[in-house]
């Protein structure tokens, strides 16, 4: 890749005549190229050249047939998404206690992998049942059985998830993509019983930088909004904070900030990668955030959903390398403080 900042490359070409240090000549004309194979490209015959540029041609080939692939295989999905619903409305009426499994379907171990006499030991220490139904914060412990969400997940967010009664998809087609389906008791913290978000793909190699195609991407999403009762939205806080200029110089200001929430994800980057707007320098960002949105909506649906019990018992835990920032410049107010 590189930015253009004058001439034009065959006129750069054309002067260094002998091909020489490109990358020396390209940098005093104002190029910024990170390719390292520059070197080793340049002084090739023109005849390799020209096979190589047919094998560009070729490569475009390549990637409009993976695009045909990959809209087949979401095809698919919408055609085995009924089963697959049948499949999870039967956990659903599990997991919510509205039915009790039949002795044939106890059938595997707790965990898998464990010895018979650990097992044996657990069983041992099985509380006394206390008329609970289903299984009580199933869909909470199956979202932190995920490194990629667990990440997501703050303390704060726990007593709100813990009304999470499930989590359905559905396979969208026009336009190609998804939506997710956050299904949720009564509770003291919102009105909403489902809180829908939905991605919209494109299938298609961007026109911009065909070769950069890896499959679908995000193009877009959008959320239901949160309908918070009072005093009860997580996904803000009051901090104070000291100013150092002007008139109040020295003295502690209190404000409303966005605070880190397993809920953000219901209020998703609104950039549409469809209109891009080469002079908004927060463009970038805001892209980096959406592709980010979607990494944790992939895991949702393509592992949490359809494997949550391997999730809420620990055995498909996986590792993502998500880290948390710490916000060194703002203190959170306590009750106290902020009185």
């Amino acid at each position: 890749k590189f930015e253009v900042k004058s001439p034009t490359m065959p006129e750069l070409i054309e002067e260094d005549g002998q091909h020489g240090d490109l990358s020396a000549l390209l940098a005093e004309n104002g190029y910024v190229l990170d390719n390292p194979n520059t070197e080793r490209l340049a002084p090739l015959p023109a005849a390799v050249k020209r096979r190589i540029r047919a094998l560009k041609t070729n490569q475009l080939k390549f990637i409009g047939l993976e695009a045909k692939f990959f809209e087949r295989v979401h095809q698919l999905e919408k055609e085995f998404e009924g089963e697959f619903s049948k499949l999870a409305e039967e956990r659903r009426l599990v997991v919510s206690g509205e039915r009790e499994p039949s002795d044939d379907e106890v059938t595997h171990p707790l965990v898998n992998d464990v010895p018979p006499e650990k097992l044996a030991e657990w069983d041992a220490q099985s509380e006394a049942d206390k008329g609970e139904k289903g299984i009580p914060e199933f869909w909470l412990y199956a979202l932190k059985g995920s490194d990629h969400l667990a990440a997501m997940i703050q303390e704060h967010d726990e007593p709100v998830l813990a009304y999470l009664t499930d989590i359905t998809t559905t396979i969208e087609t026009e336009p190609m993509g998804y939506s997710l389906y956050f299904h949720f008791a009564e509770n003291p913290y919102f009105a909403n019983r489902v809180v829908r978000k939905t991605y919209v793909l494109q299938c298609t190699p961007s026109e911009d930088d065909p070769f950069d195609y890896d499959g679908p991407f995000v193009k877009s999403c959008t959320a239901d909004k949160i309908e918070w009762k009072d005093g009860k939205d997580i996904t803000k806080k009051v901090v104070k904070k000291k100013q150092k200029k002007g008139a109040n110089a020295g003295k502690f200001l209190t404000k409303t900030v966005k605070a880190d929430s397993f809920f953000n994800f219901f209020d998703p980057p609104t950039v549409n990668l469809d209109h891009k707007n080469e002079d908004d320098q927060d463009y970038d960002e805001d892209e980096e955030l959406l592709v980010a949105d979607y990494e944790a909506g992939q895991v949702i649906r393509d592992t949490i959903v359809n494997r949550a019990v391997l999730f809420f018992t620990g055995e498909a835990a996986e590792f993502d390398g998500f880290e948390d920032d710490d916000d060194e410049d703002e203190e959170e107010l306590s009750d106290e403080d902020e009185e």
